[in-house]
């Protein structure tokens, strides 16, 4: 086996940990999907692709895959919101976590290990609070 197969092999069990949600949590959502409107399966189905686009295990070969490669990662980490399908509002309207999904995206590009996530997201859940106000503080810092 090729060094970045076994790597991807390491990754692969964290995609399958389980997430802890709320009943009503996950019977809102299943209901939400059934009845979404045509605008909102073309959003999942634009998101889908992306994520697949993204997430392949092996690098592509030809410029034109690369270029798309290149396009999807940009559109992924823009925070551009005034376009109907950008990354952010299509997360918004299909109510998805973007950092989530970036975070995920990440780990199974191998630019974030899953310790770090895992981290990361604890915090945020510990002391969501206290971050927003580090990162406002820290905002102000950088500007005055």
């Amino acid at each position: 086996m090729t060094r970045p197969r076994l790597e991807a092999e390491e990754r692969l069990p964290a995609l399958f940990e389980p997430h802890t949600i709320l009943p009503e949590q996950y019977f809102t959502r299943l209901q939400r999907g059934a009845g979404w409107s045509g605008e909102q399966r073309l959003m999942a189905a634009i998101l889908e692709d992306a994520v697949a686009v993204s997430s392949k295990p092996v690098a592509p070969s030809t410029s034109k895959a690369r270029h798309v490669l290149r396009e999807t990662l940009r559109w992924l980490r823009s925070n551009d919101r005034t376009w109907t399908f950008s990354f952010l509002r299509i997360c918004e309207t299909l109510d998805l976590d973007p950092s989530a999904i970036r975070r995920a995206i990440r780990i199974l590009r191998g630019e974030e290990s899953r310790d770090s996530a895992r981290a990361a997201s604890v915090t945020e859940l510990v002391m969501p609070g206290r971050i927003a106000e580090d990162m406002s503080s820290a905002r102000h810092a950088a500007v005055g």
